[in-house]
């Protein structure tokens, strides 16, 4: 076994033997907080990542689906008994980090032979039902049927009380290269039982069922939804069965694009690409470029009506990602201008303040020496919750880039930071639920100083 594996292997045997062991004084709420901080810590020994965070809802009483990954054989942490690394992932490091919960799941009863699956999980007080390969012999089909409907009021209990319910409508677990399985009904009848009905937020699972030193652990996070969206009021409604098939066919094609997907953002290039193909009017453009805070900018055209707009944002994107796919996709004639916003994704590669400068300057010299006419104006990297270790960095680097632009007359540096401040502290109202995306409210203030921009800047193109 590979060292990074074994240190993995160390980590998640960590968490059986405190979870199973945690003295009896310890609520199962807080066993599920100690179960999900020993979980961030051993992930945060391998790869993985979190795709899509901008679709999160505020709400935390959402049911979060999950296609069930297998575990590697490898990553046993007891006699017979896995920890689930899906799940665990899940609880930990989307519920817990995002809304401050871990959340409820739903778990197997265990059978008498199972001690370490028993010891551990009855300490997390998850909803527990029968499972139809793990079940007493003593047992009459009659009584199994009745314990497990009880998962439907202890469910909405859970809900209406404000925690997430983590849920795989499989049943079963799969690999990633046969997942999904079928999905069961249930979890979406209990959606159409609540009044309102609840989010379900889509988490698509890749590699979980792989060794850690060979992959990537993967979740996307797609856009939640409630099943009166698809005019579903009623369990009972005949198009029921025929929608929860669609969901599940869904996501036999988001497993499979999540499988394919490259580091090298080479799917949103081609659709960049197309984009710009099908663009009729390309004279006196105003390119939008960069990473996800231009991919997730709405309505442009809407906002400036009086602009020739072209958004070429793709998500995730480093300085360096901008730079390899500059000249692939700028194969227009000079716009009029380019509106830039990147070296965000950078703080995450550890680069000094220097560094980062150093990177923007180069890429727009180059952008600058391609389109000697065109206008650049750089939008300042905003503050953000999740990278408030990084704000002195991000001041810095938005400092120095103020200096340039004052050197540099084809340059304008927005200070979209300080905008984004309330009585000196970031302002909530303008973030998702994620606190990295901006908001609605985020992008009004973007816009607002944007159209300032362009008015001053219009007499100079």
């Amino acid at each position: 076994m590979e060292v990074k594996d074994q240190i993995f292997l160390e980590a998640l045997k960590k968490i059986y033997h405190q979870v199973s062991s945690a003295p009896d004084n310890l609520s199962p709420d807080e066993v599920r907080r100690l179960s999900s901080n020993l979980t961030k810590e051993a992930f945060s020994n391998v790869n993985f990542q979190i795709l899509g965070s901008e679709n999160l809802p505020y709400e935390s009483n959402c049911i979060f689906i999950y296609n069930h990954l297998q575990n590697h054989p490898d990553y046993t942490e007891a006699d017979e008994f896995q920890i689930t690394l899906d799940s665990h992932f899940i609880s930990g490091l989307i519920l817990d980090k995002y809304y401050k919960k871990p959340g409820n799941r739903v778990a197997r009863f265990s059978l008498p032979s199972e001690s370490n699956h028993k010891a551990y999980y009855d300490r997390l007080g998850f909803i527990r039902v029968y499972a139809k390969d793990f079940t007493p012999e003593h047992l009459e089909k009659k009584e199994i049927r009745g314990i497990n409907q009880q998962f439907y009021p202890k469910a909405i209990e859970s809900l209406e009380g404000g925690s997430g319910l983590v849920f795989s409508p499989e049943g079963s677990s799969y690999s990633t290269e046969e997942s999904p399985g079928s999905f069961r009904h249930g979890i979406f009848k209990l959606a159409c039982r609540m009044i309102p009905q609840p989010l379900i937020v889509p988490l698509v699972m890749a590699n979980f069922d792989k060794l850690a030193s060979e992959t990537t652990f993967k979740c996307q996070i797609k856009t939640p939804f409630r099943m009166s969206d698809f005019t579903i009021l009623d369990e009972n409604d005949e198009y029921f069965p025929r929608i929860v098939e669609k969901i599940n066919q869904q996501y036999t094609i988001w497993v499979k694009d999540l499988m394919l997907e490259e580091n090298d953002f080479r799917g949103e290039i081609r659709d960049l690409k197309k984009k710009i193909q099908n663009k009729e009017d390309k004279t006196d453009l105003v390119v939008f470029y960069g990473s996800s805070t231009i991919r997730l900018w709405k309505n442009l055209d809407e906002y400036f009506p009086k602009h020739n707009i072209l958004n070429l944002g793709f998500g995730g994107a480093y300085i360096d990602s901008l730079e390899q796919y500059f000249e692939s996709l700028f194969q227009f004639e000079s716009p009029k201008i380019i509106v830039m916003y990147l070296g965000g994704n950078d703080l995450s590669l550890g680069y000094s303040s220097d560094k980062i400068v150093e990177m923007i300057r180069g890429f727009i010299a180059r952008v600058n020496k391609k389109f000697p006419q065109a206008i650049i104006i750089n939008i300042g990297i905003k503050p953000s919750f999740e990278r408030q270790k990084n704000l002195e960095t991000i001041k810095r680097i938005n400092q120095m880039m103020e200096m340039h632009a004052i050197e540099n007359n084809h340059l304008i540096q927005i200070d979209l930071f300080k905008a984004l401040l309330k009585d000196g502290q970031i302002g909530q109202e303008y973030y998702l639920k994620d606190g990295l995306h901006l908001n609605e409210n985020g992008y009004l203030v973007l816009n607002t100083l944007l159209k300032k921009t362009l008015s001053a800047v219009e007499n100079l193109v």
